[in-house]
């Protein structure tokens, strides 16, 4: 269970208990709890029936343990801390990520300008292509009426 914001929605579901921690172990997330029974049976039944929509849980298994549990505030804050190490981790990455992407940007708008200019001089290239082979065809017309009115008066 990682990177789906479990840890943080058990955290806001512990809110009577006394003591809370969490940590992602391989697959698994250990959850250690500390409070008066009612709390702790009322935490379990939510930990049993709700889950943050990305996560996928296969089952909740109860455990007793006799040692220390963190208190639910100070695991708040740990974990606070925790989330805006991986924000800024995030945003590092993500900032990298769009330089890279504004340079390829700029690279394909350099190819784009310069086919632009292709374009731009084929188009006047053509265009004088154009205008010869019409005056070439207009030429031809008045030697061909010149030849036609110099044919039949003979």
């Amino acid at each position: 269970m990682q990177d789906v914001g479990y840890r943080l929605f058990l955290l806001s579901k512990a809110h009577s208990l006394k003591g809370f921690e969490a940590a992602n172990v391989g697959e698994d997330l250990i959850v250690l709890i500390e409070g008066d029974d009612a709390a702790v049976n009322r935490f379990i039944q939510t930990a049993k029936t709700e889950k943050p929509p990305s996560a996928d849980v296969s089952e909740v298994v109860v455990e007793g343990y006799d040692g220390e549990v963190m208190d639910v505030k100070e695991y708040r804050e740990q974990l606070s801390l925790e989330q805006l190490v991986k924000i800024a981790t995030v945003g590092v990455e993500m900032r990298d990520d769009i330089k890279t992407m504004l340079k390829k940007q700029d690279e394909t708008l350099a190819e784009i300008k310069a086919t632009r200019n292709e374009i731009v001089a084929t188009r006047s290239e053509l265009k004088e292509e154009i205008r010869a082979t019409r005056d070439e065809i207009r030429a031809l017309r008045e030697d061909l009426k010149q030849y036609m009115v110099g044919g039949s008066r003979s």
